[in-house]
């Protein structure tokens, strides 16, 4: 027999456990105690020819990666053959330090499937981008459509980086990773540790419009999103192209540079202050000078009593040496919503809406 069998092996003989399929058992779920064995233990097909076990209560959604503190809840010693499989298999997670902006990387993947009960975010997805979606686009833009899946795929437990010492707070996290996975559509930050995730429809979360979930609390990259696209560092014209939000930064990209020759950077900075921070590091990745920067910036009028356009000359001004053609773009046009109602469309994010721009340089 294989490893990963000895452990199916042993857990069926706990009390309460069957038999429910070939590699495939059936357990008492021991977080929410239902009554029926809704616990169900297996070889992952998707990860082979990988031999990994996970567990999914189909009550509780308790889910995750077999290891030692899912078998000691059960009091079964772990099988060491096992235990050194999983640490080869889990390479897949460990952490790559760029040896030029020390930025630490988390080792995952975009998963290259669309399961059934994640199609009505795709639908929202191709509301906002104006277009279908497909695979490759999941993993240019680097979408996580399923945060349970997402985790799965890598082959990486989110649970391990959760604090245990307070039961409260960790059954709070098991509570949020449900309605990540079932209402919210994540992207994943450029060193692939922060999740920024726009809920769809979680009615429980209905405040809370967009959350920020860090995988690994001991890597403390500042946020930073950019697209899956190579970037030609050679390039004699190249362009820096910024925005605030993820999706503003992908609006820009789909309506002005679907042809474009990878002399392009594109980069969401996550909130207005991070503007210089985000490119004194594009200049550590690519070594780009004096490259034209485009700023699609939100169209929110005053900013701590400076209008837009001396709020940007000001936090650009240290870079005038190096860059003389920065321009900001602002999307001036106004739309009717579902009521009748003019809105005004202040940013870039949702290609439903149409776009007017207008440049000033700066």
């Amino acid at each position: 027999m294989e490893p990963y069998q000895y452990v199916l092996e042993d857990l069926l003989k706990v009390p309460g456990s069957l038999p429910a399929g070939q590699d495939e058992i059936r357990m008492l779920c021991p977080v929410c105690g239902h009554p029926k064995p809704k616990l169900y233990v297996g070889l992952y097909k998707a990860l082979l020819p990988k031999k990994v076990l996970t567990y999914d209560c189909k009550h509780c959604q308790f889910q995750g990666g077999v290891g030692p503190k899912f078998l000691k809840m059960f009091n079964v010693e772990p099988n060491q053959e096992y235990l050194e499989g999983m640490k080869k298999q889990s390479r897949s997670s460990t952490k790559i330090i760029n040896p030029v902006t020390k930025m630490e990387k988390m080792d995952l993947k975009i998963p290259d499937r669309i399961l059934p009960q994640d199609e009505f975010k795709v639908k929202y997805l191709e509301g906002r981008f104006g277009r279908k979606i497909t695979v490759k686009d999941l993993k240019t833009y680097k979408i996580v459509l399923n945060f349970n899946d997402f985790f799965k795929f890598n082959n990486v437990d989110p649970t391990v980086y959760i604090d245990r010492s307070d039961e409260r707070k960790y059954q709070y996290q098991l509570f949020l990773f449900n309605e990540y996975t079932k209402h919210f559509v994540g992207m994943l930050s450029v060193d692939n540790n922060k999740l920024n995730l726009r809920n769809i429809n979680s009615q429980v979360l209905a405040s809370k419009r967009y959350m920020v979930h860090t995988i690994n609390k001991s890597i403390t990259n500042p946020y930073m999103y950019m697209p899956d696209i190579p970037i030609d560092i050679m390039s004699v014209h190249p362009t820096i192209n910024m925005a605030e939000g993820n999706y503003d930064i992908i609006g820009a990209k789909e309506t002005y540079f679907l042809n474009e020759d990878y002399s392009d950077v594109f980069v969401a900075v996550g909130t207005r202050k991070a503007y210089k921070r985000v490119l004194n590091q594009i200049m550590k990745m690519t070594g780009f000078i004096n490259a034209k920067i485009n700023i699609f910036a939100d169209n929110d009028g005053d900013i701590n009593g400076m209008n837009n356009v001396d709020f940007y000359k000001d936090i650009f001004k240290e870079f005038r040496p190096l860059y003389e053609d920065i321009t900001l773009n602002y999307n001036v046009a106004d739309y009717t919503d579902e009521n009748g109602r003019v809105i005004p469309c202040k940013d870039f994010g949702n290609l439903s809406h149409p776009i007017k721009l207008e440049k000033v340089e700066i």
